[in-house]
């Protein structure tokens, strides 16, 4: 499936990966449907707000008229998207027994793989930390991308964003985040990063209330909390 592997290897944008996979866009949108159908992938809905007229008169900026903002796709399960990112592309050498290639080839691309996968499992953790959110996932509209924008019931906003790097994150990221977060229009209550190798000092003497830090460690209590535990079995009684 041509399709799924340009899901899995771009940037996830529908209305891209069909112009990318069909040269008819009804047939694109018709796999599409059985794909969702199936249980393969699922919509992830844009949040972004259309450009409007403040009075009738005035007219839009042109490259706005005809803009639209594009959902993406987002892969059930990571193994699908695993597979269509490496496994598909690659079949002919799999089917050659060039195995090292493949290995070769899966590794100097790993990182970016796992990177959207930390993505996922970080605004999972969030959905774990903050009860009763309305919306979650990444955000992206014309101007910025956001990793991560969770907006619960209460009206708070939690922008986050999600470093899958050999290196600490510092205090320009957050700088980033914060500017993106106000370049969207969002009134950020909280700012969350989190890192697969730690911080900066300057970051982890932060006593802002605002900045959340998160690292492989708090993945760790995290997925220990949510390992099963079977439920005592109580005895039986018996009423006569």
């Amino acid at each position: 499936m041509h399709l799924l592997s340009t899901f899995a290897t771009g940037d996830r944008k529908i209305e891209n990966a069909i112009r990318k996979s069909f040269r008819n866009d009804k047939e694109g949108y018709k796999t599409l449907e059985k794909l969702i159908k199936d249980k393969i992938v699922l919509t992830e809905f844009s949040r972004e707000k259309l450009p409007f007229k403040e009075h009738p008169k005035q007219k839009l900026k042109k490259e706005l008229r005809r803009y639209r903002p594009q959902n993406k796709i987002r892969f059930q399960k990571p193994f699908y998207r695993f597979w269509f990112r490496y496994i598909y592309p690659l079949n002919e050498l799999i089917l050659q027994h060039r195995y090292e290639e493949v290995i070769t080839f899966i590794l100097s691309d790993l990182d970016n793989f796992v990177s959207l996968s930390f993505e996922e499992l970080a605004n999972d953790l969030l959905k774990e930390k903050f009860k009763k959110v309305v919306r979650d996932g990444s955000y992206w509209d014309r101007k910025v991308e956001l990793d991560i924008v969770l907006e619960l019931a209460n009206g708070e906003v939690i922008v986050g964003e999600c470093k899958w790097k050999n290196s600490k994150i510092c205090k320009k990221t957050l700088t980033s985040l914060q500017k993106k977060s106000e370049l969207a229009g969002l009134n950020a209550t909280y700012f969350a990063l989190f890192s697969k190798s730690s911080f900066s000092n300057e970051l982890l003497k932060n006593k802002n209330k605002q900045v959340l830090l998160f690292d492989l460690e708090d993945f760790k209590e995290w997925s220990k909390e949510k390992v099963y535990k079977p439920k005592e079995k109580k005895p039986y009684s018996f009423e006569f």
